[in-house]
């Protein structure tokens, strides 16, 4: 475990050597409020950055109730060429930085899209290094002081669907693949880990309709899991577990990967072919548990088609996303609210890009993402950092 905290009187000295020598200094500096001019409105704290804290590159950044943020990342391994990767956390009470996972010795690869829960715990997968054995994989939940195994190809599973999902109880959703003895059987399971606690497998495509998809599940605080699948080539949303399913959405229409909060609410993106213009239109929907849609956003005015990532959706029914517009510029929204985009001022710089997943919008309606920062101090000419939005008052 590895716990770091940064105060910002150091930060001013911060000595950053060029990430492709493979030196860099990592100086401390508690988080500090960054403000963005771009849909008024919110905070902006800056919790990791790739020049203060060596990190190469970010995944997916994940938030709590808490303002608690995991994300995935790579750090330039000491021979200056290679990349570790790691699973980490940012306390938002105090801003001290937790690696959950960061082991070049014990992981060959890691799921960059880790899922949190309101304890801190944090879900993954990864491909461990077995040494003169195989390799393994193996589905993970870490809280900073020990990582409990929930799931491997060690017992009877062959490989995981790497988007995991993970509840305020600790149980973790994932999809997988059983191996030759089962048939190479696909398949949802969830457990909560431990020498007594055995995986729930809540349907095998050899004993139900589906087809089999390793896209990443959501499961709520209730259990209840949301994942989307195919019934002969007919691809659709589903919630339920353990095989008592109730199909959300199956109609014509491709739908994207689904998040449930603990109202059964799901949203997602969903794509088809308008037959008055004929035209192609994508959709970021909510459906309720009785079956209600409501669209949030859609691509008929400024948003570029195929320019919306899977949405982010808290108990209180808002949703978040990210979408580029036809320009190629893009942006995160809060409904119809930009929270930040790209050309804004972030931190002293101007935003490239951003970056933000399933699992950037809290109960409390903060978010978390990565933002490429116009940077012309390092050799690549930007820095990426990870940052929370909190609403003002």
């Amino acid at each position: 475990m590895l716990k770091y905290r940064r105060p910002s009187a150091l930060r001013l000295f911060a000595l950053v050597f060029a990430l492709v020598t493979g030196l860099a200094v990592v100086l401390g500096a508690m988080p500090s409020d960054a403000q963005a001019q771009a849909g008024g409105g919110y905070t902006f704290t800056k919790v990791a950055d790739s020049t203060e804290d060596s990190f190469v590159s970010f995944g997916c950044a994940a938030i709590n109730s808490q303002g608690d943020i995991a994300f995935g990342a790579e750090r330039l391994a000491p021979d200056g060429f290679n990349t570790d990767p790691g699973i980490y956390r940012v306390n938002a009470a105090d801003g001290i930085l937790t690696t959950i996972a960061e082991d070049p010795k014990r992981f060959v690869t890691i799921g960059l899209n880790p899922s949190i829960n309101d304890l801190g715990q944090v879900s993954f997968a990864a491909r461990l290094d077995g040494g003169n054995k195989p390799d393994t994989e193996a589905i993970l939940r870490g809280d900073g002081k020990k990582l409990t195994t929930i799931a491997s190809t060690v017992d009877e599973f062959n490989f995981f669907g790497f988007g995991t999902s993970i509840n305020n109880s600790g149980e973790v959703a994932f999809t997988a693949e059983l191996d030759e003895e089962f048939g190479f059987d696909e398949g949802l399971f969830s457990g909560s880990g431990g020498k007594k606690s055995a995986v729930t497998t809540h349907y095998l495509t050899s004993i139900s309709d589906f087809d089999g998809s390793d896209s990443r599940p959501s499961i709520n605080n209730l259990g209840d899991i949301a994942f989307v699948e195919s019934i002969e080539f007919d691809r659709g949303i589903f919630v339920g577990r353990e095989g008592d399913f109730t199909p959300i959405v199956t109609s014509d229409h491709s739908v994207g990967v689904p998040t449930l909060n603990d109202a059964g609410t799901v949203a997602f993106t969903r794509s088809f072919t308008d037959e008055t213009t004929q035209e192609f239109v994508e959709e970021i929907m909510t459906i309720d548990a009785d079956g209600t849609l409501t669209e949030v956003a859609d691509t008929t005015g400024a948003f570029a088609f195929f320019g919306f990532r899977p949405p982010s959706i808290n108990n209180d029914g808002d949703v978040a996303f990210h979408a580029t517009f036809d320009d190629g510029t893009s942006g995160i929204f809060m409904g119809s609210d930009q929270v930040i985009g790209t050309g804004d001022t972030l931190d002293g710089s101007t935003v490239q890009n951003l970056t933000f997943c399933e699992e950037g919008l809290s109960d409390s309606g903060q978010l978390a993402f990565v933002a490429t920062l116009e940077d012309p101090n390092t050799p690549e000419g930007f820095r990426m950092a990870v940052f929370r939005a909190t609403p003002e008052p």
